[in-house]
């Protein structure tokens, strides 16, 4: 994939896809400067944002960046953006140094190209060369951003993706930035922090303040509208559903792994986290 650069989704709401991990990032401008939402994988690629929005001739000054959650292609650009405030739910605020560690670890174990991924050998040592840089100021329920002229509201509607996914919301607009708790260009991401049998009551949470005509941005792939993301809410139910038939028959785990099921919307290969992190959180 391209790199496409900001384009406006709007009224001054940008946003830009970059190919490594096929990840969004999120601009909101106001009066008195401007939130980024999310920073890509490593402080050179924040880097490159904000020469991206140096090409742009607004004269932009980022006075918050956003993320979404805790996973690194989200967060680890947050360096670059020295003079920034960065915002996060209290959950990342408490779990990014000991992700921080966990991901610098896999990348140490397997370095090398992962075209599949979109990232290259030399992208996967910027990741392990970024000094990380954690939330400054995290919430628990909402907060606000004030821009001047509009604000832009950050709402936690409980776990899913991982325990800290929010709503990035631009109210005058009805924009709304989801992050991983959807994707466009690959299934939703199970993966060893997902929640998976909330994730799509959270979802629903989130799908309250959409409106049928509101611009809904993931953390992967292009923005949809409602009705995309309600499907996908939908399909994640279906998972959870048998997720839970499957503990409540008494399946082990290791067969409800790998038992197909027509029900079942995405691959068996795709879902084996959620099923493990399903039954773990019924035996609690």
């Amino acid at each position: 994939m391209a790199r496409s650069g900001f384009v406006e989704v709007a009224d001054r709401v940008l946003v830009a896809r970059y190919p490594q991990w096929d990840v969004n990032v999120g601009l909101v401008l106001g009066s008195d400067g401007a939130v980024v939402v999310d920073t890509r994988a490593a402080d050179t690629q924040g880097r490159e944002v904000l020469a991206d929005l140096e090409r742009l001739g607004r004269g932009i000054v980022v006075t918050h960046v956003v993320n979404t959650h805790v996973h690194f292609d989200h967060t680890f650009g947050n360096a670059a953006f020295e003079a920034a405030t960065v915002h996060a739910h209290d959950n990342v605020g408490r779990t990014f140094e000991r992700d921080a560690v966990r991901i610098k670890a896999e990348f140490r174990a397997d370095p090398g190209d992962a075209p599949e991924y979109g990232y290259t050998a030399q992208d996967a040592a910027d990741v392990l060369a970024t000094t990380v840089r954690g939330p400054d100021a995290t919430f628990g329920g909402s907060a606000t951003i004030d821009l001047g002229d509009r604000v832009v509201t950050l709402a936690y509607g409980g776990r899913g993706h991982t325990d800290g996914d929010i709503a990035v919301v631009v109210p005058d607009t009805g924009a709304v930035f989801l992050g991983d708790l959807f994707e466009e260009s690959a299934h939703p991401s199970f993966g060893g922090d997902c929640w998976p049998l909330e994730w799509a009551d959270t979802l629903a949470a989130h799908l309250e303040r959409v409106g049928p005509g509101t611009v809904v941005v993931p953390g992967h792939g292009r923005p949809v509208d409602s009705a995309f993301v309600e499907a996908q809410r939908r399909d994640i139910a279906a998972v959870a559903e048998v997720v839970r038939e499957r503990f409540r028959a008494g399946m082990p785990v290791e067969q409800a792994v790998r038992e197909p099921d027509d029900r079942l919307p995405y691959p068996v290969s795709w879902l084996a986290d959620a099923v493990r992190r399903g039954y773990a959180q019924q035996r609690r």
